[in-house]
């Protein structure tokens, strides 16, 4: 999920230079400002001790990628949720292993309830907390908090115990500990600061470096459990902004840490794009491994198009390209279609490595009801492996809090609603969905409509999905009839408003009985609606023998639309 950015305003403070990394042979780097400022000196490999083994690797069967048990040699399944978020207060907070708000006890007694179900992977931010007291950056700004770094560890031997893995993740690079700074170094110009200069600039890799060189020796240093982490991902989504330079520039060159570019050539522009975090992830793998020898390493991403089109993301060239071990890919249900997201991902055929689902979930906003959000997300997730998933992980395992206008349902909602059902101890084919029953009579169900729009077809109103519409492309008269293939006795009727602009409307519940061609209204509702209003209309008693339901709608400031009619009642003898 896209974390919130805050505005930044970048100062621009110019460091004496440090060790700068080589990009590939037969490429030029330019030069970083090397005016005097004393570097934060970095940890040295000299400090190193030997690390546990990972137990999680990654090899080729029959030419296709997947995760494996080193010691059984069993193929492994990554099953579980993002542990993101944990009960604070009244509330829940994202700031997991802040100094003060971690605890041990409850990380230990969730991880056993996931391995109880039969779940074996948690995903982990370990820099949400980014900067203030008790966060990932020490006080003084030269590095790391021990205190935190303790957590981190901490957590390692909760998840050794209790054998679950954990997938740690970076947002960012820490506010706090000097290496934003360092990487933001001479931004400005044909580079803007932040992540347009992360990936593509010599100082910002050597910042990013260090930023894993001092995480990984100072949870060596606490001999820290390595063999229960799944992998360490260089960035929970890695994206660029398209309307900062250079990516905005339209002439010019411009120098990056893998060569010289010409910013009016698109094509050029894609590429330096492509080469510069094929770069990025090669460099920061290599300081991976040489403190942490057997780690997998991955990165996260999610479709711009789809979800944020200022934002670029380029992920095909980097299946075929990057030194990534595996992919975690990011889709959530009740948007586009998970095929959408496959084709914007070029994974589309792509086997050679393994591929996670590291986000998925069902967003509250759009799926009202659990019992709808769960019916989403099975079938989302079964559908995924039709495109080659190799993992799950939902979204999230606590929820966040109400305040948060994303927010998705989490597995611990409702007395544990989703976390049982869909334990690997109850579903143990994830590409197989579980049944999830459905009172909403109209689900599913044929359905008419006077006239419809190319890509607003009449059975969006009944696919239990608030992110679609059946929308008719013209003002009133218009009608939606549903076909309910039967007698039934109807207790309540819902109609979930898709209207712009809001305004006084007139819509009219017609029903029809079984054996007769005529419709009787039973109901109008005469009022102002707003978007995503609800009309609910329960009759005195319940109306007998109803094979059809139309909803008319007479009076509309707005084209006629309608994103989902639910019908209640039972089936009648």
């Amino acid at each position: 999920m896209k974390n919130p950015l805050a505005m930044r305003l970048i100062v621009l403070i110019v460091f004496a230079l440090s060790s700068c990394n080589l990009p590939p042979q037969g490429t030029s780097t330019p030069r970083a400002d090397t005016t005097g400022v004393t570097q934060p000196p970095a940890t040295q490999p000299a400090t190193l001790m030997p690390q546990a083994e990972h137990r999680i690797g990654v090899r080729q069967v029959n030419g296709a990628g997947e995760f494996y048990d080193r010691q059984t040699g069993e193929t492994f399944v990554p099953r579980g949720a993002n542990y993101a978020f944990v009960p604070l207060g009244n509330g829940f907070t994202n700031l997991i292993l802040k100094v003060g708000i971690y605890d041990p006890k409850r990380t230990r007694e969730d991880f056993a309830a996931l391995k109880s179900l039969g779940y074996n992977t948690v995903r982990v931010f370990l820099d949400h907390c980014s900067s203030g007291v008790g966060c990932i950056g020490d006080s003084d700004n030269v590095g790391l908090n021990p205190a935190y770094l303790d957590n981190i560890a901490d957590m390692m031997s909760a998840g050794r115990e209790t054998g679950i893995y954990i997938l740690f993740t970076s947002n960012d690079l820490p506010d706090q500990g000097g290496y934003s700074e360092e990487a933001n170094i001479g931004s400005g110009g044909t580079f803007a600061g932040y992540r347009n200069s992360y990936y593509l600039r010599p100082r910002a890799i050597t910042a990013t470096r260090r930023y894993w060189r001092d995480l990984l020796t100072g949870l060596a240093d606490r001999n820290a459990a390595f063999d229960a982490v799944l992998g360490w991902q260089l960035l929970n989504e890695q994206w660029m902004f398209r309307d900062q330079p250079p990516l905005s520039l339209t002439s010019g060159l411009v120098e990056t840490t893998t060569g010289s570019y010409d910013m009016s050539d698109p094509e050029q522009k894609t590429q330096m794009v492509s080469d510069g975090i094929v770069y990025y992830i090669a460099q920061m793998k290599e300081e991976i491994l040489l403190h942490d020898p057997t780690a997998l390493v991955t990165m996260g991403f999610f479709v711009p198009e789809i979800a944020a089109p200022e934002w670029y993301v380029e992920t095909a060239s980097l299946l075929q390209k990057s030194d990534l071990d595996f992919f975690d890919f990011h889709a959530y249900p009740g948007f586009h279609s998970l095929r959408d997201h496959a084709e914007h991902f070029g994974m589309i055929g792509y086997d050679a490595k393994p591929i996670v689902l590291g986000e998925y979930g069902a967003f509250r906003h759009i799926y009202a009801e659990i019992d709808s959000a769960a019916r989403a997300t099975t079938n989302w997730a079964a559908e995924s492996c039709e495109y080659g998933f190799d993992g799950w992980l939902y979204w999230t395992y606590y929820p966040a809090s109400a305040s948060a206008g994303d927010r998705t349902w989490g597995l611990t909602d409702e007395d544990n609603y989703m976390l049982d059902l869909f334990a690997p101890v109850n579903q143990p084919d994830p590409c197989v969905a579980v049944e999830v029953p459905n009172d909403n009579l109209a689900y599913g169900k044929p359905v008419t409509a006077s006239r419809s729009l190319p890509g607003e077809p009449p059975i969006n109103a009944v696919d239990d999905n608030a992110g679609t519409q059946w929308g008719a492309g013209e003002g009133p008269v218009q009608w939606i009839q549903i076909d309910l293939q039967g007698s039934h006795r109807i207790a309540e009727i819902r109609l979930l408003v898709a209207q712009y602009p809001a305004g006084n409307t007139t819509h009219r519940v017609q029903v029809r009985a079984s054996g007769s061609d005529a419709y009787q209204t039973v109901h109008e509702f005469n009022s102002s609606t707003n978007d995503n209003d609800w009309l609910i209309f329960i009759p005195e008693t319940p109306l007998e023998n109803v094979s059809q339901i139309r909803i008319q709608t007479i009076v509309s400031p707005s084209w006629v639309a309608w994103k989902e009619i639910q019908i209640y009642g039972e089936p009648m003898p």
